[in-house]
């Protein structure tokens, strides 16, 4: 089968090797020209694509693929407002001109309040990121609502794994809310997650994906900073907001046990 990875960084890159070692030709974009090579060594057909917000760069021979997946970060331009839901309504309109049927979009779970309660898919809201000025559920519903092609939503939860170590964010800081839960996803599951999608060909679906345990924010932290040989958070008096992430219906309908259920066991892998 051939997948196009619209993002071959952190999560791109190891998934491409994955699917390439299951037996899928596979193509990836990357914005920097120095990646190309790695991209290359790794089996990858390499292509240097920029949305400004306009598709630059080979975006119809990159998109000659049955399946796209699209892992591009929000991201601005100084003068372009909306430049993120721009990009991706410009990437939609080389989609539906291109071979492709199945999308999987990686969101993220900023779609959910910060309400103390447990959440579930359906419990998303249009609400402005607290991290870029994007409305995650506006930028899903562009996809989801195209009728020219079917697509998956992936709503990760906090991502770790080999080069992200959350310890850093927060070492020696202040911290409030040691007893709120955090949600946490290693780099594994999330590989292990769009392959099993794609294997099974799970279309049209909306998941959360967030490991099973939630553990508070002064366990976490605290071993994150002691792992990563940091200082360790400082916490304070007060609450912070939270919500906890409910993937059920991603274990349900996927039978996927997750590698990693843990994420404070999983900060050494």
């Amino acid at each position: 089968m051939k997948i196009s990875i619209m993002g071959c960084g952190w999560l791109g890159l190891p998934l491409a090797k994955e699917l390439i070692r299951q037996g899928h030709k596979v193509k990836g974009s990357t914005t920097r020209n120095e990646k190309l090579k790695t991209l290359r060594n790794a089996g990858i057909e390499d292509f240097l694509l920029q949305l400004t917000p306009e598709p630059e760069g080979n975006i119809d021979t990159f998109l000659n693929s049955e399946i796209l997946v699209v892992n591009v970060p929000p991201s601005s331009k100084k003068g372009c407002e909306n430049f993120y839901s721009q990009s991706m309504q410009q990437l939609i309109e080389a989609i539906e001109a291109s071979p492709v049927q199945k999308v999987i979009f990686i969101g993220a779970t900023s779609v959910y309040p910060l309400n103390g309660k447990t959440v579930t898919e359906k419990d998303a809201e249009y609400i402005v990121s607290r991290f870029s000025d994007v409305v995650w559920l506006e930028i899903e519903e562009l996809f989801t609502k195209n009728s020219r092609f079917d697509t998956t939503i992936l709503r990760f939860s906090g991502l770790m794994g080999p080069g992200r170590q959350p310890g850093r964010y927060f070492a020696g800081k202040k911290m409030a809310g040691a007893d709120a839960p955090v949600n946490m996803i290693h780099l594994t599951d999330c590989v292990r997650i769009i392959c099993e999608i794609i294997r099974q060909e799970v279309w049209g679906e909306t998941f959360n994906a967030s490991a099973d345990e939630h553990p508070s924010r002064r366990e976490f932290y605290t071993k994150a900073c002691q792992t990563a040989g940091l200082e360790n958070p400082v916490f304070v008096e007060g609450s912070n907001p939270f919500r906890t992430v409910n993937s059920d219906k991603l274990k349900k309908l996927l039978n996927y046990k997750f590698q990693y259920p843990n994420p404070t066991e999983a900060l050494q892998k």
